[in-house]
């Protein structure tokens, strides 16, 4: 098969003919249809997060189970599913017994596994999601890392009706979690550095933009405030900001890497009782619940297809904030 293979670091990923994979016991393989482009991905081939070299890129992926390894009866030859970043754990440790494989010192994922940029994938069939009939793959894909981190983020956030959201970092993330909040019937304000982004927002349901000028906090309480803010933004001085537009009993919601703190005012957060709440890929039932809001067309990931001999073209387009809003390389 081919498959597209980072060798080092800060270099184009390379095309190579490599042995079609055989799926072990409790594993699947899978025909690859598309996998999104994410900016972790970006990371990764910059050195910024360490994995084993050479390795496969791609934790998007979507795709037809062709092959079931011995043990497998969860899924089947034929099923349409897409593939966690968590597959499985040790299944011995404390948070394995509790279900909670995310928090596993040993767990099972692309990166012990390989990633989506290739004909196949190998991938533990825990780790496997049933796809929607309707979902097409491309709108799919990146659901499984951008749009599980947007919906996880939404739920940690412990909505109540009548909230009032923010979105801050209106990207690839951002976006999605707009129309989410939405979709729940809350009233939403989109919070962007971009006036060109303003409109976008706006066609995606946003009810009012921010479009930050000076003190992003200051600018929110002028707007009367929020209950829940949701970050995509890797500016920490930004969100540090943002925390003084939080009404009583707020909530922030961080999901983005950054070496820099985030910063708040303790006096503050002790009479206003808000909270900092750090999320990633949380429930598995989030990444069932965005995927059928995303099938039932009440969220519309705005999208970017390219076929998969263009993969490198788009990593350059998405580390120079060109994509708008996800990336998806189309491969069968």
């Amino acid at each position: 098969m081919k498959a597209n293979v980072m060798t080092a670091i800060r270099q184009p990923l390379e095309t190579r003919n490599v042995p079609d994979p055989q799926p072990g016991p409790g594993q699947v393989r899978i025909r690859m249809h598309a996998t999104g482009v994410c900016g972790t991905d970006v990371h990764v081939v910059n050195g910024e997060l360490p994995v084993p070299l050479p390795i496969v890129l791609g934790h998007e992926p979507v795709g037809e189970i062709d092959t079931i390894g011995p043990g497998v009866r969860s899924v089947r030859a034929g099923d349409r599913v897409g593939v966690s970043w968590f597959q499985a754990g040790c299944g011995r440790c404390p948070y394995c017994q509790k279900k909670q494989i995310k928090f596993c010192a040993e767990p099972k994922t692309w990166i012990t596994n390989g990633g989506g940029y290739a004909d196949y994938m190998i991938a533990e069939a825990d780790g496997c999601t049933l796809l929607p009939d309707n979902l097409p793959w491309e709108s799919a894909a990146p659901l499984f890392c951008g749009g599980f981190s947007a919906m996880s983020a939404y739920r940690a956030a412990r909505p109540q009706g009548g909230d009032r959201i923010a979105v801050i970092g209106f990207g690839g993330l951002g976006h999605i979690a707009l129309q989410i909040a939405k979709a729940m019937g809350h009233e939403v304000l989109a919070i962007t550095n971009s006036p060109g982004k303003a409109e976008d927002a706006r066609k995606m349901g946003a009810d009012e933009v921010l479009v930050v000028k000076d003190h992003v906090g200051q600018e929110l309480q002028d707007m009367g405030g929020v209950d829940v803010i949701l970050s995509f933004s890797p500016s920490m001085k930004q969100n540090s900001q943002s925390i003084q537009g939080l009404r009583a009993g707020g909530r922030f919601v961080t999901t983005a890497v950054s070496g820099e703190p985030i910063q708040a005012d303790p006096v503050s957060m002790l009479f206003k009782q808000t909270s900092i709440i750090g999320s990633a890929h949380n429930d598995p039932g989030d990444i069932i619940d965005i995927l059928h809001l995303v099938a039932d067309g009440k969220v519309k990931p705005w999208l970017e297809t390219y076929p998969i001999g263009d993969l490198n073209r788009v990593l350059t387009r998405l580390e120079e904030g060109k994509v708008r809003y996800r990336a998806v390389v189309v491969q069968a």
